[in-house]
């Protein structure tokens, strides 16, 4: 086995999930999909290599060597976030009793 092969098997759930809080407390909107790796989703296509390097520079300061996912915004995520509703919006006078 070679020394990247060890390498990856070393990195553990707690490592991604370090990453995933790190990466989440600088202010980026964070995902950990069902593969199990932090991926940072980001406003626009175009922010994806803007943001790579400051992405990179967290992850270089945790020692973080796993795998990571930088994303554009997808067509589901614009009608979830469209369609619901803001806080402000409901009122309890306008819910209907069970």
């Amino acid at each position: 086995m070679n020394k990247n092969e060890k390498e990856l098997e070393q990195i553990s759930t707690t490592d991604k999930l370090k990453a995933f809080k790190a990466l989440k407390d600088a202010g980026l909107k964070v995902e950990m999909g069902g593969s199990g790796v932090p991926t940072v989703v980001c406003a626009s296509a175009a922010d994806i290599s803007r943001q790579l390097k400051d992405i990179r520079k967290i992850l270089k300061d945790l020692r973080y060597t796993g795998s990571f996912g930088v994303r554009g915004p997808r067509k589901t995520d614009q009608i979830l976030t469209d369609e619901t509703p803001k806080e402000e919006d409901v009122r309890s006078d306008d819910q209907i009793p069970a």
